[in-house]
């Protein structure tokens, strides 16, 4: 995880309690100058000013969506400076997955080495641990590698927002 560094402009855009509740309300979804004026309930000039140092500061971008209106959305640094432990989430969300995909394996692997070990194979090679056909083998193997699949797949669509 890259740490951000703080330099002049972000701190100044930080040292504002409305610019924050901008980012927080921009934090929810894509907005307009004219919503936020809404939902904040002061005027539009003093949004815009407060938008172009929250711009500046690399916090947040406009967006032009339909050439009529012009969106603002947060940037990756103003999304980690409101949610610094977003990332390690996602982290131990992959982690998780990893791991769980890779013991399936191992399940798997037990399973098919444990139909092609004849009994007494196994006991010439001091196997007894592994009983043939072990069906538990099967069964957590395959729900390790489908969750570890299932935690992929949703890691991989926090990661896009």
């Amino acid at each position: 995880m890259d740490k951000i560094a703080l330099d002049k402009r972000m701190i100044r855009a930080l040292a504002s309690e409305m610019r924050i509740d901008i980012l927080r309300k921009i934090d929810s979804g894509s907005m307009t100058l004219s919503k936020l004026t809404d939902d904040l309930n002061i005027s539009k000039s003093t949004v815009h000013e407060h938008l172009t140092i929250l711009i500046e500061s690399g916090l947040v971008k406009k967006v032009n969506r339909d050439n009529k209106w012009v969106y603002y959305e947060l940037t990756g640094k103003g999304t980690e400076i409101l949610h610094p432990h977003k990332m390690t989430k996602i982290i131990v969300l992959l982690s998780s997955a990893i791991l769980s995909f890779v013991v399936g394996i191992v399940g798997l692997y037990w399973f098919v080495r444990s139909i092609f070990i004849f009994p007494d194979e196994a006991l010439n090679l001091n196997l007894r641990a592994i009983a043939p056909y072990e069906p538990m083998h099967l069964i957590t193997g395959l729900i390790l590698i489908s969750l570890g699949i299932i935690l992929l797949s949703f890691g991989k669509n926090r990661t896009k927002r």
